[in-house]
């Protein structure tokens, strides 16, 4: 205790140091815990589920794709036929249309999913209230069942008991309420309704073997056995599958990844990279106050130097400088807690909507206790080695044998020590701005690719007809034309269209296909193409030039046994129709449950778009693209783009629901946006590490020109009387302030080669999350000399000045 009262009166003594001390480490301490929560709360937090470790996610891989949808009939071969799995359930993320009462409330969309009834139960969850889906009412013609979340319990029904078996609208039909799902369920994420899925058998394409309509299986291991024995189990199903049934299952085996890893894998290598960046800010943080406590006990050795004359042994004297370094770790740790929650917020803003972990990030007991052995080791750092140099026998000897005399400069031995520290700061901020360089060329690269289209000035939303209700495709139809006519003469609306599987509308639609009288491919082996289904303003409103051929058009209708039209992009035609006109040529029309159709007519050639962020997963398989005319292939669910020159499109949202409202009352619109919106939303990821990686070389830039700055300042104090008999015997100024500038800029250039080697390794460490950049970019790393050098430089003209400035006949008379 005596101690610790005696540090808090040094600390007090010295307010300018322990406030620059406290800065750092609270500047280190504070940017590792914001990171380590969000680690915590994505990476090192499990699934809320009974033995999440235990949970697989089973996807199909093929020749095109290693992450494929699971075919429904595959699915239900799978759970019939393992012998790893307690069960199998099988699950699609979708949307739907609700309202609590028909023709009584507004409706709304909401965000669902369909899966089989054991779901729950693989998951091991037990509903909220109520019971789970049942087995009969997973049946194409079973009773109409629904399950809430509940966040919808709580909302629309006030969280009441009397909730179990009120009837609610969904997509058009009665359902009824049997339960409200659990507050743990985040997979799939962010979910408001679950409904059975076995109603899809009543769908023929649901129930085609070679159909991969978005489903995923999860799976439960049974005990003892391991994801490589499942994985082995099914893929000796999906052998048998295959010779069963080669036109569909040629090729197909399984993707087995543990549930945990398919949620936050795409996350894992970004954020350890994070982790240690800000390890990097910390030892930084550390290195500064460890050169400022180095140069303040150094001033304190003949105080050390009395107390160890009057008893005090070496190691009370360790401690006492310890405790000192301790009490400033606690403190800058309690600050950087501070600065913790108010970053939190700003990480949170810029980390991926669509990601759950990301948003559960919060300071709870593990942030803490990271937060205190991060304070402890800090505190450690910075004074051991001040505390070891300042009480060694020979150290107190010197300032004993120094009372009374002259001063002396400091020793050679400790001024190299100091200098390891500025060159380490140096070098760590060399490879933090580096870093930092790489990911923001990385992400102006990434924002900056070809879109192939304009998206300023485009709204967008989604619009879905319950098939309940829009059965039949001219009812389909027939909405579609009736609602653009109505929209495109609204104020400040310029074009109008509809997309199904529109660039940035975090969907994805593919279909093999085969280009008419060339030779049959193999099973297993048929490219894919990317299919959009558009109305024929959708090119003009995304101001995509028909490079060849025409646009859709009055013609293009539906007739039975009539050819259907189809538009290609040009990476299709330079890969399928190289060295002749494409426009006439066939494709296959597999497209349409019309047995024996007429192969599809290309009618045009449009550019080549980018519909994902740049090396997503799907973007990275580089699929050609088709689109076909909405006419001939009527959509329930559409996205309704309008190209406007209004800013606010407020009130153009607001026309467009009167709109619809005005063809029928009980459909919803839903995820408004814009094109620009939801193209930024796609480089959240991107964003968040160029963020964060800058904001952390900022940081290492500041706290390494400040140490920088300590260190100049300190030696030119230590050799005043030195500069003093300089100056006396005739030493001009210039050569004065050259000397101190050189000694100070010959630790940065040591730094900077040590960081430029750091570079190179970082760079590698990097680039699995660069686009369009190398692990070596030099415009990156002169920016970051360059902007190191120049801070430096600053720091160093300061004391380098002062130093000219020393009085010759003063220096003397002082010493």
């Amino acid at each position: 205790m005596n101690d610790i009262r005696y540090a808090i009166r040094q600390l007090l003594k010295s307010p300018g140091f322990t406030f620059i001390a406290i800065l750092a480490l609270a500047l280190g301490i504070g940017a590792n815990t914001a990171i380590f929560s969000v680690v915590n709360a994505v990476l090192l937090r499990p699934l809320p589920y009974p033995d999440p470790d235990k949970l697989i996610l089973l996807r199909e891989r093929s020749n095109n794709f290693d992450n494929g949808s699971v075919a429904y009939l595959n699915w239900e071969d799978w759970r019939a036929g393992n012998r790893s799995f307690t069960d199998i359930a099988l699950v699609r993320r979708e949307g739907f249309n609700f309202a609590t009462t028909a023709g009584m409330t507004a409706p709304e969309r909401l965000a669902g999913f369909r899966a089989s009834a054991n779901y729950l139960s693989v998951l091991g969850l037990k509903p909220r209230l109520g019971r789970a889906i049942t087995d009969e009412e997973d049946l194409a013609d079973g009773p109409r069942a629904v399950m809430i979340s509940e966040r919808l319990w709580r909302e629309k029904f006030g969280g009441a008991t009397s909730v179990l078996g009120k009837r609610v609208i969904v997509d058009g039909v009665p359902r009824e309420i049997v339960g409200v799902l659990p507050s743990d369920l985040r997979f799939p994420r962010t979910t408001d309704l679950f409904v059975p899925i076995g109603e899809l058998k009543k769908d023929r394409g649901s129930m085609n073997r070679d159909n991969h309509p978005g489903f995923s299986a999860l799976g439960r291991l049974k005990d003892g056995v391991t994801l490589a024995q499942a994985t082995s189990d099914l893929n000796s199903i999906a052998v048998s599958l295959e010779q069963k049934y080669p036109d569909t299952n040629t090729g197909r085996r399984l993707n087995a990844r543990l549930l945990f890893e398919a949620t936050v894998g795409d996350y894992r290598r970004s954020l350890n990279l994070l982790l240690a960046a800000v390890g990097c800010v910390l030892l930084i943080a550390c290195a500064n106050v460890a050169n400022l406590q180095l140069a303040r006990a150094l001033s304190r050795g003949k105080e050390m130097a009395v107390r160890a004359a009057l008893g005090a042994s070496r190691s009370q004297l360790a401690r006492q400088l310890l405790t000192e370094s301790t009490l400033l770790a606690i403190v800058g740790a309690a600050a950087g807690v501070l600065l913790t929650f108010w970053s939190l917020d700003a990480i949170l803003a810029l980390a991926p909507a669509n990601v759950p972990r990301f948003q559960e990030t919060r300071i709870d007991l593990s942030a803490l206790f990271f937060t205190a052995a991060a304070g402890l080791a800090a505190g450690i750092f910075v004074g051991v080695w001040p505390a070891w140099r300042i009480t060694r026998t020979a150290s107190l000897s010197l300032a004993l044998h120094e009372m009374g005399g002259r001063g002396s400069s400091d020793g050679a031995a400790r001024q190299r020590t100091r200098s390891a520290l500025v060159v380490t700061q140096v070098a760590l901020a060399i490879v933090l701005l580096a870093g930092a360089g790489l990911t923001l060329k990385s992400f102006w690269r990434a924002q900056d690719a070809a879109l192939g289209f304009n998206p300023h000035g485009i709204a967008v939303m989604t619009i879905s007809l319950p098939d309940a209700k829009y059965a039949q495709d001219p009812q389909k139809d027939a909405f579609w034309n009736q609602l653009l006519e109505r929209v495109q003469h609204l104020p400040g609306v310029e074009g109008a269209a509809t997309g199904a599987n529109i660039p940035f509308d975090d969907n994805e639609s593919d279909s093999y296909f085969h280009v008419t009288g060339t030779p049959p491919v193999p099973p297993g082996q048929e490219p894919s193409a990317e299919v959009t289904v558009a109305s024929p303003d959708y090119f003009r409103v995304l101001r995509m030039p028909i490079l060849r051929g025409r646009n859709f058009g009055p013609e293009d209708v539906f007739e039975k046994g009539r050819s259907r039209s189809i538009i290609i992009d040009e990476t299709f035609a330079q890969k399928y129709f190289a060295g002749k006109d494409p426009i006439g040529q066939h494709i296959d029309d597999n497209q349409t449950m019309e047995k024996d159709a007429p192969p599809m007519t290309i009618i045009g050639v449009v550019p080549r778009t980018r519909n994902e962020a740049p090396e997503s997963n799907t973007e990275s398989l580089h699929m050609v693209q088709e689109y076909l005319c909405a006419a001939q292939d009527p959509q329930s669910a559409n996205i309704l783009l309008l190209r406007t020159s209004a800013r606010d499109i407020g009130p153009l949202v607001a026309a467009v629901k009167r709109e619809v409202q005005a063809l029928d009352p009980d459909q919803p619109i839903a995820q408004v946006s814009t094109m620009e919106k939801n193209i930024n939303a796609s480089l959240a990821a991107r964003r968040l590490m160029m963020a964060l990686l800058g904001t952390f070389a900022i940081l290492a830039l500041g706290l390494a020109s400040v140490g920088l700055y300590g260190v100049m300042a300190l030696t030119v104090t230590q050799r005043t009387r030195e500069m003093g008999i300089r100056l006396a015997l005739g030493a001009a100024r210039a050569s004065i302030f050259r000397l101190v500038l050189g000694h100070g800029m010959a630790l940065i250039a040591i730094g900077v080669v040590v960081g430029l080697v750091g570079a190179v390794a970082v760079g590698r460490a990097l680039v699995s999350v660069l686009y369009g950049v190398g692990s070596f970019d030099a415009a990156a790393v002169t920016c970051a000399v360059l902007s190191l050098s120049l801070i430096a430089l600053v720091a160093c003209c300061i004391p380098a000045r002062r130093a000219t400035r020393v009085d010759p006949i003063v220096a003397l008379r002082e010493e």
